[in-house]
């Protein structure tokens, strides 16, 4: 099997794009450059040639062809440039001793008064090259004549390919240079967050009070670093849950296996001190208490993976409310009220039923004599409200009340679950997982001036 390809790290890949982008740069500006320097030195040769030629036609013009040789109309001397005069037939009359015995460099016959530019390969002396070629008509003593200017385009070609080299050349280190700098600047503008690394890899699960030092000002690595301090805080706070939701669960479960070890214990070493009804009445009762709580244990960690997705059905808060209420008559002689409004949401079924359940047992265990329960809508949000007479939560205690494992040492110090405390943060886990909330609130009730818990979920169905 082979390897996994290491990805370039982003200095490498931003450097790449830099030197990319240079190059595609000076590529560009090279070949505007050039396309300019060819435009200019073109443009300079085809009036260097017509300069030359219009020598030669202001002289026919004045004086014509007759005596005209070849050294009169040699304008350098060199086969970079020539000229010929052509008759009224379309022989040559004269030419560049270059040119001496050759044919018309062209075919084109401008009337006087009129040019002809052209560009077209010749060989002079032996070399063949591209020339500029401008055909000038004039009228003079004798007749009409055609003077050809010709001028080598091997100066323009030449410029171009030693300035491509010279482009080339200077592009080279330039690109190496752009590289080093972009790869440093990188470097530098990534040092941060290395430096944050490195400060997150140090941090380990027994020391989670430090924190990432926060660059000044408000650019993304200042954000960044508030972000990961934000992270660790809540790895703190979560780490510290957990080992309080530990130890809370380690306890609550040593206590009915402790009541059952001595039970045991007591009757393997004392047989007469504990009948078997008496015995069995305590294994039951503990084991029962260590079922619920395993039960709620599981309940608690179910609310908090948010991984589990369990089905969501349409389900009416009223009927679970008259269920519930139902419930709560037969098993205590309470006054039992129901308000109960028609509301639906969705969610699941099992999970919101025990959150109803857990609210009407909280009620139900601390009420002197009588309870309601309501449902109805406000604010957008499927409402449950559970109130009772009894003693009430005070101001202090009623977001805490909500905790795990939260116990009270007044008379309301039961939760719904049990004695371990985890019936009201049931209902809150489970309104979390359903996008609502679970509170306790002030009573403004005076046939009810205890407790008042609401639990609120976005409503379902149509509404």
């Amino acid at each position: 099997m082979r390897g996994v390809r290491r990805r370039p790290g982003l200095r490498v890949r931003t450097t790449f794009v830099a030197v990319v982008a240079v190059a595609v740069t000076l590529v560009v500006a090279g070949v505007v450059v050039i396309l300019l320097l060819n435009w200019s030195l073109d443009k300079s040769t085809t009036e260097d040639a017509r300069g030359a030629a219009r020598q030669v036609v202001n002289e026919i013009a004045r004086e014509g062809a007759g005596d005209l040789t070849g050294n009169d109309i040699a304008s350098t001397g060199d086969s970079a440039s020539v000229i010929q005069v052509l008759d009224r037939t379309g022989r040559p009359l004269t030419s560049d001793p270059a040119l001496a015995g050759r044919p018309p460099l062209t075919a084109a016959r401008p009337a006087p008064g009129q040019e002809v530019v052209e560009t077209t390969s010749l060989n002079v002396d032996g070399v063949d090259g591209d020339f500029r070629l401008v055909s000038m008509g004039v009228r003079g003593p004798g007749g009409p004549y055609v003077v050809v200017s010709a001028r080598s385009l091997a100066p323009v070609t030449e410029a171009s390919a030693r300035l491509s080299l010279l482009l080339a050349l200077a592009g080279l280190p330039l690109l190496a240079i752009s590289a080093l700098a972009v790869y440093r600047a990188v470097g530098s503008a990534l040092w941060p967050v290395e430096r944050m690394r490195r400060n997150v890899a140090e941090i380990s699960t027994r020391d989670l009070g430090r924190r990432v030092e926060v660059p000044p000002g408000g650019d993304a690595f200042h954000r960044l670093a508030t972000t990961l301090n934000g992270m660790l805080d809540r790895l703190a706070s979560a780490q510290s849950a957990q080992r309080r939701f530990v130890a809370d669960a380690s306890h609550e479960l040593r206590s009915p296996l402790n009541t059952i070890t001595t039970a045991l214990e007591v009757r393997e070493h004392h047989p007469g001190a504990m009948p078997d009804d008496e015995l069995r009445r305590v294994v039951s009762t503990e084991t029962a208490r260590l079922r619920e709580l395993v039960d709620d244990l599981l309940l608690l960690a179910r609310t908090d993976d948010t991984t589990d997705n369990p089905p969501h059905t349409e389900i009416d808060l009223d009927d679970l409310a008259h269920a519930e209420a139902d419930r709560a008559r037969a098993t205590v002689g309470l006054s039992v009220e129901v308000r109960a409004s028609p509301v639906k949401v969705r969610g699941h079924a099992g999970q919101l039923r025990r959150a109803v359940r857990n609210l009407v047992d909280n009620a139900r265990e601390h009420a002197r004599s009588r309870i309601r329960v309501r449902t109805g809508v406000a604010d957008g949000y499927a409402l449950v409200e559970v109130s009772d007479d009894g003693p009430g939560v005070p101001e202090a205690d009623r977001r805490r009340i909500f905790e795990r494992f939260v116990r009270r040492d007044d008379s309301r110090h039961h939760g719904a679950g049990g004695s371990a405390g985890l019936g009201l943060a049931i209902v809150a886990g489970i309104a979390a997982r359903h996008g609502g909330t679970a509170e306790c609130l002030a009573s403004t009730d005076g046939v009810y001036p205890g407790a008042c818990f609401r639990l609120s979920l976005p409503l379902g169905g149509d509404h």
